[in-house]
């Protein structure tokens, strides 16, 4: 019997806990740093559409070594400095730089997200993405021979600037993968910058 369930339970555990924590500890923090929110009246209780948000990243580079990503995502604020939210990841890859070799192929699939603005220029993130890979290009221990693709948890956590407001506004992070198997597709940290609004 393969260990994928195994491997599978104990990442989604790390990534519940990493949520968990940063869910109960920051929601703390941003409550006493935040200005104190209003009271609302009846009528004036935003709806739950006013309180999601769009977003996502968009990546693109041609030539000898061509690489698309699209990563849309729809958030949620819980509170004012505090969003969940869920996205999907689509990247395009194709690499044509050595003699007798082609890579081409695709990734895709979903991600969970958490974040909190402290001081109103700072987030805290944690996300986990859900990626099908093929086989024959991330399978680093052949631990999936009967299927050409498989599906892979790769956990995130980091933090950065943001600018803007509760509302919507940019922000750049630097992120670090807590999956450090060979079969990950990223390397162990990246910088990414987007939009939410």
């Amino acid at each position: 019997m393969r260990n994928t369930p195994k491997i599978l339970y104990w990442t989604m555990k790390q990534f519940f806990l990493i949520i968990f924590f940063i869910t109960i500890g920051l929601t703390s923090t941003a409550q006493f740093i935040a200005d104190e929110e209003p009271e609302y009246a009846t009528d004036t209780i935003p709806k739950f559409t006013d309180k999601l948000f769009f977003g996502g990243n968009l990546g693109l580079m041609f030539g000898s070594y061509t690489y698309v990503n699209i990563s849309p995502i729809v958030g949620y604020r819980v509170k004012p400095h505090l969003s969940v939210g869920t996205g999907a990841i689509y990247e395009y890859i194709k690499d044509n730089r050595y003699l007798n070799y082609e890579f081409e192929t695709t990734i895709w699939g979903g991600k969970l997200f958490a974040q909190t603005i402290v001081l109103d220029f700072l987030i805290l993130y944690a996300e986990n993405n859900f990626l099908s890979l093929e086989r024959r290009y991330y399978d680093a221990k052949n631990n999936y021979p009967e299927t050409g693709r498989f599906f892979l948890n790769v956990p995130w956590v980091g933090g950065g600037f943001y600018q803007g407001t509760s509302n919507g506004g940019m922000y750049f992070m630097v992120l670090f993968n807590l999956n450090t198997s060979m079969n990950s597709p990223y390397s162990n940290y990246e910088f990414r910058i987007g939009i939410n609004f």
